[in-house]
């Protein structure tokens, strides 16, 4: 087995000084377009002109979005799934916590986070009647979005394990009729997907949507606890409104999705830069949340710089895109991290120790490697 754990930081970095250095648009090495201005970034993803491929993040079959009627539905039914659940109400934090420490009580960086959401987010993904694919689900979390998404590529004879969940997933998908009601979980939200797609397809179409709700969330939550640790948050009196500034910086400062990609489905310009088409652009979130001409101080943590916002500053935020590529459950996931933040933050008592103080970045944006350590909170104190 060969294992590359490499971070893409230094590239990012590197792509944020000669955005800061340039105006408008340039070419990466490897020739990508690559963008940091805010107003071309919306332009592109909201494509009012009609210059890219429809896309979309998770509702699609390898590099093919589904049909946009369907994504539309899809993301609407999304939508009614996570409203039927009242998740801030039945989440027993302190004993999934226990289940994602280690032997020795600390969370483990770039594991912990995901692990937990997993739990937070199971009766939006499966009902506990699926025992299969609810372990099948958990395997795909550890093997995929952990030691692929998180910290880099395994390459273990061509990948065999994804492939094989995917099998199993398409397997008990395919014993499943379709929801005759309203969809209750992810796995009635793919079955009842119209179109002629075959259990491989839904099963694809679960793993992904599984990534968007599990993975994206659950790194932000670890960045969310540690920035919130270290600058002092994890105090009885935190409360909602500075918990919600703590998220809104957190993804400004180290956006989970550090960049979006778009394919060009015409020729045409960017700004003073020909796009031809077929050609892939980079939207860099990462350079956009960082740049000094926006945010000031752009790379200190200040959730305070939440209280009275500009507008640049509004326009220039997109930790969840925009557009109809745009994640449609960026609200649900937005209150999912500030609850389970302010539970955590309120309720216990933090220590984080940093093995390196890079982030980690692969196709996520990840905290650094070490560990968080928590101690519940004496009871006077809540």
């Amino acid at each position: 087995m060969l294992l590359d754990r490499k971070s893409l930081w230094p590239q990012l970095r590197r792509w944020e000084k000669q955005a800061a250095d340039r105006h408008g648009p340039f070419r990466l090495r490897f020739g990508t377009l690559f963008v940091a201005d805010a107003d071309a970034a919306r332009d592109i993803l909201v494509d009012s002109a009609g210059n890219y491929l429809s896309q979309s993040g998770f509702l699609r079959l390898g590099p093919e979005s589904l049909p946009r009627k369907v994504r539309s539905e899809a993301s609407r039914e999304l939508l009614r799934v996570l409203s039927r659940h009242d998740l801030t109400s039945s989440f027993d934090l302190a004993s999934a916590l226990g289940e994602v420490s280690d032997g020795r009580g600390r969370l483990r960086h770039q594991r912990w986070g995901v692990e937990l959401v997993r739990r937070y987010f199971a009766p939006v993904i499966a009902h506990p009647r699926h025992t299969e694919i609810n372990a099948l689900v958990d395997a795909y979390v550890t093997s995929s979005v952990v030691a692929d998404d998180i910290v880099g590529h395994v390459l273990r004879r061509s990948h065999r394990t994804v492939p094989a969940l995917r099998a199993g997933l398409a397997e008990q998908l395919g014993r499943l009729p379709a929801p005759e009601s309203d969809a209750q979980d992810l796995v009635d939200l793919v079955l009842g997907l119209p179109g002629e797609l075959s259990p491989v397809d839904r099963a694809q179409l679960l793993q992904r949507l599984v990534l968007s709700t599990v993975g994206f969330t659950g790194v932000t939550l670890e960045w969310v606890v540690m920035l919130g640790i270290r600058h002092g948050y994890d105090a009885p009196a935190v409360c909602q409104e500075q918990v919600h500034r703590l998220v809104k910086e957190a993804l400004r400062l180290y956006p989970t999705a550090w960049r979006l990609i778009r394919v060009a489905a015409a020729d045409h310009d960017i700004a003073d830069s020909r796009v031809r088409e077929g050609e892939h652009v980079l939207i860099g979130t990462h350079a956009i949340h960082r740049s000094a001409t926006v945010w000031d101080r752009p790379l200190d943590f200040r959730p305070s710089r939440w209280q009275q916002p500009t507008d640049d500053q509004r326009r220039s935020y997109l930790p969840f895109g925009k557009g109809e590529g745009m994640c449609p459950a960026n609200g649900f996931a937005a209150k999912a991290l500030e609850h389970l933040s302010h539970l955590i933050l309120h309720d216990y008592r933090g220590h984080v120790r940093l093995r390196t103080r890079r982030p980690h970045v692969r196709t996520l944006l990840a905290p650094p490697t070490g560990w968080t350590r928590l101690t519940p909170a004496p009871p006077s104190d809540r």
